[in-house]
């Protein structure tokens, strides 16, 4: 059990609704909500079984508190019927904002670094006396002064839980808006991250190729814990489950990379289809989806729907974009349903490249069936729905490593015992 209370800042609420969120919640769930609080940034529905202090402040309030002099956000609170509330406003779920460029991320940063929105937060973070800052690290700059600010006011630990490679990406992973931006916003990020990391008692990376990275550039106490899941393979036999299905994030070409499985099984056998759930990033992907015979697109659906596809599905599939910017973008990418996958007690399918770290560790593990090259597609898939001792064996590995790697309990564990020795 933790003997510090925790201020966690990030952008996600703790919750089960997206993969962040449902990351930092799986390593606190099980502790006493009296030592938790959570600061965010988007718009969210919070998880009150966890954690019953938040704090939120959105970018709209921030630019209005620039310009009207006065703070910005305010805490959650639990209503009657469960749901969350504030005093300004219901709260309500994200809508979508302003496209990130370097030039809006900029922008964004210089309301952020104002002063005049934090009056309230402050306030809320004296009356909680916070004796540990956990930073979810990502691309905002004014997080880590934020996090350093009260690390240094309250002369407490840092920890930086960190599942990106944001600091070492020199080139423009917006793949939008100009050069110049981008050399100025990653120039201010680095900054921000350098004047933060003499601060940080320990980093905690979501894999040990990123640890690896970052060790090699920063001289401070690392580890690295995996992403957890509470999933158990449901007891659901295998006679139980049928069909194909991809859960997840569509973006970064990873739609074409879906048509690509669908065609081959429907050459494979006409009747076969891949069931496709999540939310489609444009209309030209959702009209591509639409004139593919063997996609079933499902839309998106929340995590409780999703744990009973994961519990009927026989071949559940992972897939990243070879084109050579998104291999760039998601080198070091390690996704965060690879665990619920594993646990699933379906025979996992991974197509992707094969130095993206999540791969390399799947290969290792032999615990999913992993495909590298486009001309082996419908080989591999044959082979894997064919022979049922290949499809038995990469599940019996899947097991095995969830209980040694991506259980939620052991991984708790791991991360409280770091804590409280900080």
């Amino acid at each position: 059990m933790l003997n510090k209370r925790i201020l966690i800042l990030s952008n996600n609420a703790l919750n089960k609704t997206n993969s962040n969120g449902r990351t930092l919640l799986n390593f606190f769930n099980e502790e006493d909500k009296e030592q938790l609080a959570q600061f965010f940034l988007h718009n969210e529905t919070p998880d009150f079984t966890v954690c019953q202090r938040y704090f939120c402040a959105t970018d709209g309030q921030v630019v209005q508190s620039f310009f009207k002099r006065k703070p910005a956000g305010c805490e959650i609170l639990k209503k009657q019927d469960g749901d969350s509330q504030n005093e300004q406003q219901s709260y309500e779920k994200s809508t979508k904002g302003i496209k990130r460029t370097a030039f809006t991320m900029l922008l964004r940063n210089f309301f952020w670094d104002k002063k005049c929105w934090r009056k309230e937060l402050d306030r809320w973070v004296e009356k909680f006396k916070p004796e540990c800052i956990l930073l979810q690290a990502g691309d905002c700059p004014f997080l880590y002064k934020l996090a350093r600010i009260y690390a240094q006011s309250y002369q407490i630990p840092l920890l930086i839980y960190n599942s990106e490679d944001y600091y070492f990406k020199r080139y423009n992973y917006f793949d939008c808006g100009s050069k110049l931006f981008y050399k100025i916003f990653h120039r201010k990020l680095r900054k921000e991250i350098n004047k933060t990391m003499p601060w940080v008692k320990h980093s905690v990376y979501i894999s040990e190729e990123l640890k690896e990275l970052f060790d090699a550039e920063f001289d401070s106490p690392s580890s690295f814990i995996y992403t957890a899941t509470e999933l158990k393979n449901f007891g659901t036999s295998e006679t139980d489950r049928e069909g194909f299905a991809y859960l997840g994030n569509l973006s970064l070409g990873r739609s074409k990379q879906l048509i690509k499985i669908a065609n081959a099984l429907t050459n494979i056998d006409t009747k076969l289809r891949l069931k496709v759930y999540g939310k489609l990033p444009s209309k030209e992907e959702e009209q591509a989806f639409t004139s593919c015979e063997g996609i079933e697109y499902c839309g998106f659906v929340g995590y409780e729907e999703v744990t009973k596809v994961l519990q009927n599905s026989k071949f559940l599939f992972h897939v990243e974009s070879f084109d050579p910017f998104y291999r760039r973008v998601i080198r070091y990418g390690f996704s965060t349903k690879i665990a619920d996958s594993l646990a699933s007690g379906a025979c996992f399918i991974v197509f992707a490249p094969e130095e993206v770290s999540c791969v390399k560790y799947l290969q290792k593990n032999h615990c999913a069936c992993v495909i590298t090259e486009e001309e082996q597609i419908e080989q591999r898939l044959k082979e894997i729905i064919t022979e049922r001792q290949l499809y038995e064996r990469y599940i019996l590995n899947a097991q095995a490593l969830v209980r040694k790697n991506h259980d939620v309990h052991i991984n708790q564990k791991c991360m409280a015992k770091l804590i409280n020795t900080l």
